[in-house]
């Protein structure tokens, strides 16, 4: 049998496929969080490994104590932030019971599922019954739109309070967003449920709580990562930033900051 080997250790880097990695570093830590306690552990273990990562793989900023994440595994950090902030790891679903089903089915679960639950898909209805896929932050929240979030067992659809008071409008978006739900779970087992709620009733703290809160971040963060805010006009993006309510979760750059480490650069 030959093994294929690279000259460097770029080459080798970019040969990781980093939603593979994802599910293999994913399912090692869930296999050991077997109680809430174990849990916590397990999120600062994953803390741990993307140092460890960025300790060995990295480069070290000029002058400075910070590390750079490999460009090669650019992706990888995020999808760990969202194991460790999301169902299977985090606080979001309320019972230890629900989160322990949760983890049993991810350790069985397909490829295509565990990753879906590890990392959400967040998809934007557009005017003319188009998508647009943005990242999963909660910058998507905007008042005037409908929102898919896909994250495996659950389909999220949220629609925003300025599209909810047109009526004909509202009730055209969520029946697009449905059939682009039963589209992606259509051959997926375990069926997903599949919810929908407007924006500031209490049912929509579940699509909330599993979206990353860049409201924290710069501006030039905000945009750099998630450009679809350079579409909004001043207003739209002054009623944005006046819709979030203040809470301590870190954002992703803020957490990679607690970690000494700079935030790669979006793929």
């Amino acid at each position: 049998m030959r093994l294929q080997t690279v000259d460097g250790l770029s080459a080798y880097l970019a040969s990781v496929q980093d939603d593979v990695a994802s599910v293999i570093i994913g399912k090692r830590t869930v296999l050991r969080a077997r109680t809430a306690s174990d849990a916590i552990d397990m999120r600062l273990t994953i803390d741990e490994r993307v140092k460890d990562l960025a300790l060995k793989f990295g480069t070290q900023v000029p002058k400075s104590k910070l590390y750079r994440f490999p460009k090669e595994l650019a992706s990888l950090p995020g999808c760990l932030f969202h194991l460790r902030r999301g169902p299977l790891l985090g606080s979001i679903v309320g019972h230890e019971d629900e989160r322990s089903v949760l983890r049993n089915l991810f350790l069985n679960a397909s490829f295509d599922l565990s990753f879906r639950m590890l990392a959400p898909r967040c998809i934007m209805h557009r005017e003319g019954g188009t998508f647009e896929e943005l990242p999963a932050y909660d910058l998507a929240m905007q008042s005037n739109a409908a929102v898919v979030l896909d994250h495996g067992t659950d389909i999220f659809i949220w629609l925003g309070a300025e599209l909810a008071a047109q009526e004909g409008q509202s009730a055209a978006a969520l029946a697009a967003c449905r059939t682009l739900a039963e589209e992606l779970s259509e051959l997926r087992f375990p069926a997903p449920r599949i919810l929908s709620f407007k924006e500031g009733s209490s049912q929509a703290r579940y699509f909330v709580s599993r979206l990353i809160p860049a409201h924290k971040d710069p501006t030039y963060e905000q945009e750099s990562r998630f450009p679809q805010l350079r579409t909004l006009t001043p207003e739209q993006r002054s009623r944005l930033k006046s819709s979030f309510i203040h809470f301590d979760d870190h954002s992703f750059c803020e957490w990679m900051r607690s970690l000494k480490l700079v935030p790669p650069e979006p793929s």
